[in-house]
């Protein structure tokens, strides 16, 4: 098994990372405050499995899973709470707070995968992965999330002219 080189250290390097971890999560979330609640557990479980991690492939890879995989039990924890009571219509608006930024309109789960590809420059196989889908489901969402922001666009310069 590889070893992690000795010039990688994964809190320093975390550090380096956390404001694309962050922007991810944000995407994720949708709140500033529970995407940093999100970074600061999902970095907590890294430092803790750190010893996980061998060296092989790319350490944000590893780290952007691992967010990914702690919202999803977050989430299903707090569904689990919840039980099967329906949300609350005025709850479910005040945890999502309205934002002008085109990301922020875009369906959920289609924003994490405009991110990953376009803004933080992985390849459609490890965006996928570090997602849980299939690479064909990941490139039919980005195309899926590139039209709607091009349709956002162009409603945006249609009421401008």
């Amino acid at each position: 098994m590889t070893q992690p080189s000795p010039s990688t250290d994964i809190r320093r390097d975390l550090v380096a990372l956390l404001p694309r971890l962050r922007r991810f999560a944000l995407t994720l979330t949708g709140s500033a405050a529970e995407a940093d609640d999100l970074v600061r557990g999902a970095a907590g479980r890294a430092i803790q499995k750190s010893h996980h991690w061998k060296g092989e492939g790319r350490l944000e890879s590893w780290l952007f899973s691992m967010i990914r995989s702690t919202f999803v039990d977050e989430a299903k924890k707090r569904r689990r709470a919840e039980g099967n009571a329906a949300a609350d219509a005025s709850t479910a608006g005040s945890s999502r707070p309205s934002k002008k930024d085109a990301l922020a309109c875009l369906p959920d789960g289609l924003a994490s995968v405009f991110l990953l590809a376009d803004v933080e420059g992985f390849a459609y196989a490890e965006a996928a992965a570090i997602l849980g889908i299939q690479p064909d489901l990941f490139a039919a969402r980005l195309c899926t999330a590139r039209l709607s922001l091009a349709a956002a666009a162009a409603e945006t310069s249609e009421r401008r002219a």
